[in-house]
């Protein structure tokens, strides 16, 4: 009867910190305190967009503030439709004629967080045709899972191997240069996007390799790495600007980022490190920069870079701000907190803290 009796009572305080700190949050609602923030190549700045009292408020990291007109002309590649609607989208900026059409094609917008990235993966990927000469992409009949010799194409209807298939685009992988099995591998199977780039993959040997099917057929080209050794690749993204200069980009085992570029080059870009397992980034691009976003577990970090050449001309390092006092004092009563899910991954486990 004594085990019953603390076996109930374990039961009772496991239930205890997870059920109290979950009706602490339906009272006070955690809120998302962090500001949207992009550089102004006008103003070789940051500016912020920040909510108070329900009124946005648009303030640079210098503390000055701008109206929402003001705002509009220090950003004009990131508010180009509002300028053009009032007539006041600039003709040319340092030295660049501008036209709507101009400044879209050349917009870009990334961004992951470790709970994206975390999850079980099923092993199987579909491959899109890249040159189907049609507007909208199609999903094919099959998808392809990795082997310890190669890529294995199996028909979705009859659940059969497409032996020729299989044989023809392990051949060209190998053909190329890549040693089986496959370490690493990355694509985007959504057929909402204008193109496709494939798949970008690392051999056993880390050497880098981009995918792609044209007209039936395999495609397979071995990213040039110039003068950059990396050790070790962790993390592939493949991405599609209208504009197509980039295939993708990847992340090192030294925690530094790299841009694919179309012409199958890799590009060091200029900002600190960047871990995919513990950071949020988020990336959006126009014609002359980037505003690179890093969410750590302490800080936010911002970066400018150059759009061409991914060299860094602005950084701004953000403490987190103090804890608001309603979680000061849920820490307080509350010090063993116990969830089943985590800003870290999507599998539901038990988390002491991790808050």
């Amino acid at each position: 009867m004594k085990i019953i009796k603390y076996v109930e009572i374990a039961l009772a305080l496991i239930v205890a910190v997870w059920l109290l700190p979950a009706l602490y949050e339906l009272v006070f609602p955690r809120t998302d305190n962090s500001p949207f923030v992009l550089y102004s190549c006008l103003d070789s700045t940051f500016i912020r967009f920040e909510y108070d009292n329900k009124d946005m408020h648009y303030v640079d990291f210098r503390g000055q503030e701008f109206t929402k007109a003001e705002t509009d002309s220090l950003l004009p590649l990131f508010s180009f439709r509002q300028l053009v609607a009032e007539g006041r989208l600039p003709d040319s900026i340092f030295g660049i004629a501008l036209t709507p059409k101009l400044i879209q094609q050349n917009s870009f917008h990334f961004k992951t967080s470790p709970k994206q990235l975390n999850k079980t993966p099923i092993g199987l990927y579909t491959l899109l045709e890249s040159a189907s000469g049609r507007v909208d992409l199609q999903l094919p009949p099959d998808v392809f899972r990795l082997t310890q010799e190669g890529l294995e194409f199996i028909n979705c209807e009859t659940n059969s191997i497409n032996r020729a298939k299989s044989l023809s685009f392990s051949r060209e992988l190998t053909k190329h240069g890549f040693s089986f099995p496959v370490q690493l591998i990355w694509g985007n199977a959504s057929t909402r996007k204008d193109y496709d780039n494939g798949y970008l993959l690392t051999d056993s040997n880390n050497r880098l390799f981009q995918l792609k099917m044209v007209k039936g057929t395999p495609w397979v080209r071995e990213i040039n790495c110039g003068d950059t050794e990396i050790n070790r690749y962790v993390q592939l993204f493949t991405v599609e600007p209208a504009n197509r200069a980039l295939v993708g980009l990847v992340v090192s085992e030294d925690s530094q980022l790299y841009a694919v570029r179309s012409n199958g080059t890799l590009a060091h870009i200029d900002i600190d490190a960047y871990d995919p397992q513990s950071m949020q980034i988020s990336i959006i691009g126009d014609l002359l920069h980037w505003t690179i976003t890093i969410y750590t577990a302490t800080d936010s970090r911002y970066y400018a870079v150059d759009a061409n050449s991914f060299k860094q001309v602005a950084r701004e390092i953000v403490p987190d701000p103090e804890l608001p006092l309603s979680r000061r004092i849920e820490h307080c009563l509350l010090p063993i907190r116990l969830r089943f899910n985590s800003w870290q991954t999507q599998l539901i486990a038990p988390n002491i803290n991790n808050d």
